[in-house]
């Protein structure tokens, strides 16, 4: 299994050096860390998730998982059995996304079923936003809050974005 940090550190309570600095320099989170903990432990007992590669978790309103290409099903499980044990020892939703080849697919699958109308570029006071518009009337599809949608782009892709919802 690869994740943010190595299968050392995955196994033991500490962390090495190069993982200690990743952390500190914010390329991951203690709240990563302890998830991806969780499934390296799952995946000593299910042989399916042992070659899965997590490229980011983020924990929001809902748990993200970003996997690599081709690895979203096998992290899902058959009958979503690795979802559900990941589900139920944090007691949240689980959203598991592969990584996408562009921003546009990965807002696309991060917002399924909601649909996207269009991905606009704004500059205000010397910085870039992105502004993702979505149809009013399936509001109340989006899983994610929209409060949470710009700081789960904010992690992953360090870009500053507001969900707008048009009629």
């Amino acid at each position: 299994m690869r994740t943010v940090i190595c299968e050392v550190c995955l196994k033991s309570k500490i962390l090495c050096n190069a993982c200690q600095d990743k952390l500190n320099k914010g390329m991951t989170t203690e709240d990563e860390i302890k998830i991806a903990k969780h499934i390296y432990k799952l995946s000593e007992k299910m042989r399916s998730i042992r070659d899965v590669e997590i490229v980011k978790i983020i924990n929001s309103n809902i748990l993200i998982i970003v996997t690599g290409r081709g690895d979203a099903p096998k992290l899902v499980g058959k009958s979503g059995s690795v979802v559900k044990k990941i589900a139920k020892k944090f007691k949240k939703p689980i959203r598991i996304l592969e990584q996408a080849s562009s921003f546009k697919d990965f807002v696309e699958e991060l917002i399924f079923p909601t649909s996207v109308n269009g991905i606009n570029t704004l500059y205000r006071d010397n910085e870039e936003i992105l502004r993702i518009r979505v149809p009013a009337v399936q509001k109340n599809h989006l899983l994610i809050k929209p409060e949470n949608f710009s700081e789960i782009i904010s992690n992953f892709y360090n870009k500053k974005v507001e969900l707008v919802f048009e009629i």
